[in-house]
């Protein structure tokens, strides 16, 4: 039996979001596989004292990152690990896709305090994404139809001190969104523009109800899995654009979502990667 903590993401890295539901399911899924667990928030795992031999962590501050960090040198096992969630930072991820041929829009790692970088060399429209963090408001990502949209997203970061950003072309076509755990044959996938589909913002809106385009759905899980192993991020979910002609483009990949519309499937899969990776590197205890 191994003691496993699961560490809840803060509230503000996970606006309009349920991420109680799948830890709580993967909690369950680990107990009745005769482990012992205990959830703890982000905050608490960062100002307590607790220790596990294996966790499974949602957190996003850099504070809890660098305390998992700790952790792994000890020599516990982590999932996502806190290199993978680094890694789903917006700058550091695009810069990963686009060195690996992952299809993604073109896109420009930008520096807002450099006033050589205020006009973008997109055409307009385009998307204007925050880089320092995870999106945590509307306005951390703006669809921008002119020079003078732009011009005001990117003084409204400024005064927000958000110098870091991603500027990335418009794409038209469906958007879809992904949920995977790598290594797994566990891969869903919905609409969110249509009836009951689940949306943080409601950005998705301006790209229209989605037209349903076909597309090859084990090409888009194998794409997603290398993003995955590439980005050391097993546990992740993502979105992207499918055009007229069945052509897909990543626009956005995270580190371990909700998996709002799916989480009993997911809390399975999620439960029997980490038990098989815990043991494949011998920490299996009885």
């Amino acid at each position: 039996m191994a003691f496993w903590i699961g560490i809840l993401r803060a509230v503000e890295f996970s606006p309009n979001s349920n991420d109680l539901n799948i830890m709580k399911k993967v909690a369950e899924k680990l107990q009745v596989a005769n482990q012992k667990v205990s959830m703890i928030s982000e905050r608490d795992f960062i100002e307590g004292e607790i220790t596990g031999d294996a966790y499974f962590s949602m957190a996003r501050s850099e504070s809890a990152l660098r305390l998992l960090d700790e952790k792994e040198r000890q020599g516990a096992a982590v999932f996502n690990s806190a290199n993978g969630v680094r890694n789903c930072s917006r700058p550091v991820i695009t810069n990963l896709m686009m060195q690996n041929q992952i299809p993604v829009p073109q896109s420009v790692i930008l520096n807002l305090a450099d006033s050589e970088r205020d006009l973008p060399p997109l055409k307009y429209p385009c998307w204007l994404k925050r880089g320092d963090s995870c999106a945590q408001q509307k306005a951390d990502v703006s669809f921008v139809q002119n020079e003078k949209e732009y011009g005001e997203a990117v003084e409204d970061f400024k005064k927000r001190r958000i110098f870091s950003a991603v500027l990335c072309e418009h794409l038209a076509g469906d958007v879809v969104k992904f949920y995977g755990v790598a290594e797994t044959p566990f891969f869903y996938w919905y609409y969110p523009t249509l009836d009951g589909g689940h949306s943080k913002f409601g950005l998705e809106k301006i790209n229209g109800r989605a037209q349903q385009f076909c597309f090859d759905v084990r090409a888009l899980k194998k794409i997603a899995d290398q993003v995955a192993y590439i980005a050391d991020t097993p546990v992740y979910g993502g979105d992207c654009i499918v055009d007229a002609s069945g052509n897909f483009k990543i626009i956005d990949f995270n580190d371990w979502p909700s998996f709002s519309s799916c989480v009993d499937e997911a809390a399975e899969a999620i439960s029997s990667f980490l038990l098989k990776h815990y043991s494949d590197n011998g920490n299996n205890k009885k």
